[in-house]
């Protein structure tokens, strides 16, 4: 499209999409001082519930953005998941237990998705006094040539009130599912097929004899359900599925539900839904995120079997992932280049995600195959813990992909605990008052650990060290990290909201740091959603600064 007056220029992020994933990039850009519009075709906040399950590492990332408190108010904790197997007994039946999770979330909630939406929205308006614009569509979308570097998207946005308006954007990114019009728009290929026709519902139960602290499948070869218990007025959430079609497009939902559990043995009695769908489940993945000024996340980018619950929690995570980098290259802190890191590291987890939820798919509703093969499955070794860490997102890491690559220096003298690219643990610091190492995270910057040796011989030398790797990585660096010092006592060179005893101990054993009087002390580099950057001996903290120098110019 040529430029004219016609077209208005905006420096406003465009999101399309007010679902999750779209509301995670939005409050992560703004929290960074970046400008956003959000818009959503849809008429208004959805008031049906749909996706259900937040998972551990979801619920560290709302630890960090301080959004926590309030699911837990409204979510329900669930222990796991029990699978029902054909005239086995419920003691003897397999389980997928989520309680021995090294988190503060061990479990994972169940929360209506409407209730979840409705708290990420009143957090972006009560923070930044941003609100989706509903009623308002994308209808066309250009991007020349030369957006790499100094080009600008087009869209042209349909209002509620049916007029137009033509805005330049200097990016744009969709977040607008499975349909994506700007995925389209970018031209970029979504290659995948039909894996099964699915119906759920929320509905009332009587009868009910299983417990309401887990979420249970019931399942045979030829027909699947699951039921779980959901916040609020007794309502329960039930998928269904079977390979015909004959009783998910059933003109009455509730006969056709009540004919599957009764095929199945569940022995409960279905009440009149508050709300049923159906709708085509497929396994797809964009061939690529990023076509020079658009960017695609979420449900846009990946979609597959919602089997495990892993579907809103891997789109959030990508929103996550992209939200401080798309910052720092508006901003002017870093290259268009790093955005490629976006692709890099979370196409893999997308993969992942997809081949994980297709595994417990198989279990579940792999319709044709015996169930004497299904639970075969269930008992190969270490089944239930790699299916709770992988479901959870605690094992999702992006160590094989880590970018930018780290210093020589480092490579070269490797330490003990979690490697780059790896989940950043989190670890008690004070028990009262209380501080977690998540705390000290909770910032829109790399954070920069400093835990000397604290040996008396070894310790004024070490502060010493420590203080001048601050000086210098700040001033390389301003507003982009923060360097936290963690050690015995407090030390007069770091200031009270950059510093930390640590009292509890859990920090040396959860990031593999030796004993006082037995090592060089260590810097841990973590990223800004919470993933670790490097970790290093103290004594070679310019590596640190050749490292960020990779994200940042």
């Amino acid at each position: 499209m040529r430029e004219s007056e016609d077209i208005r220029h905006s420096d406003e992020v465009l999101v399309v999409g007010a679902g999750p994933s779209g509301l995670i990039l939005c409050y992560e850009l703004l929290r960074r001082q970046v400008p956003v519009r959000i818009i959503e075709k849809r008429q208004g906040p959805s008031h049906t519930s749909r996706a259900f399950t937040i998972h551990a590492r979801s619920m560290e990332m709302f630890d960090h953005m301080g959004v926590s408190y309030r699911l837990k108010e409204v979510g329900l904790e669930c222990r796991g998941n029990i699978y029902h197997f054909p005239g086995m007994p419920v003691e003897q039946c397999p389980k997928n237990d989520y309680r021995g999770l090294p988190t503060r979330y061990p479990f994972y909630y169940k929360i209506s998705q409407n209730d979840f939406e409705q708290v990420l929205r009143n957090h972006l308006l009560a923070t930044h006094g941003i609100t989706p614009e509903y009623q308002t569509e994308i209808i066309g979308l250009s991007s020349p040539a030369d957006a790499e570097t100094s080009g600008r998207a087009t869209a042209t946005i349909q209002l509620p009130n049916g007029t137009t308006e033509i805005i330049s954007y200097p990016w744009v990114v969709g977040a607008d599912g499975v349909k994506s019009f700007v995925r389209s728009a970018a031209g970029i290929d979504f290659p995948g097929r039909h894996l099964v026709s699915m119906a759920m519902m929320d509905v009332p139960l009587t009868n009910i004899t299983i417990d309401d602290n887990w979420l249970h499948y019931f399942f045979t070869i030829d027909c699947f359900m699951n039921v779980a218990r959901m916040p609020g007025k007794d309502l329960w959430r039930i998928y269904m599925c079977e390979p015909t079609g004959e009783y998910v497009y059933h003109e009455d939902k509730r006969k056709a539900f009540q004919q599957v559990a009764d095929k199945l043995g569940t022995g409960f009695q279905v009440g009149e839904p508050t709300w049923a769908t159906a709708w085509e489940v497929r396994n797809n993945i964009a061939a690529r995120y990023r076509a020079g000024r658009l960017l695609i996340c979420g449900d846009a980018s990946h979609v597959h079997s919602p089997a495990g619950g892993q579907g809103m929690n891997g789109c959030m995570q990508d929103g996550f992932n992209l939200g401080w980098k798309l910052a720092a290259v508006y901003k002017g802190h870093a290259s268009p280049d790093i955005l490629d890191t976006y692709e890099q590291e979370r196409k893999p987890i997308g993969e992942q995600i997809s081949a994980g939820a297709g595994a417990t798919h198989k279990i579940v509703m792999g319709f044709g195959i015996e169930t004497t093969d299904r639970y075969a499955i269930t008992q190969v070794p270490n089944w239930e813990n790699d299916t709770v860490f992988r479901v959870s997102g605690l094992s999702h890491n992006y160590t094989d992909i880590v970018t930018p690559k780290l210093p020589l220096v480092i490579r070269d003298n490797p330490v003990s605990g979690p490697k780059a690219g790896a989940r950043a643990p989190d670890a008690l610091l004070i028990a009262s008052p209380q501080r977690h190492i998540y705390d000290v995270f909770r910032r829109p910057q790399f954070t920069l650990l400093i835990v000397p040796d604290a040996s008396p011989e070894r310790k004024p030398a070490q502060i010493a060290l420590a203080t001048r790797a601050r000086d210098a990585i700040t001033s390389r660096f301003p507003s982009r990290v923060s360097v936290y010092l963690i050690s015995d006592r407090r030390e007069v060179e770091f200031d009270f909201d950059h510093q930390s005893v640590d009292e509890a101990g859990e920090l040396r054993e959860r990031y593999g740091i030796e004993k006082d009087g037995e090592g060089e002390g260590r810097l841990v580099l973590v990223r800004p959603d919470l993933y670790i950057g490097l970790t290093a001996a103290l004594p070679l903290w310019e590596g640190v600064v050749e490292y960020l120098a990779g994200w940042f110019l």
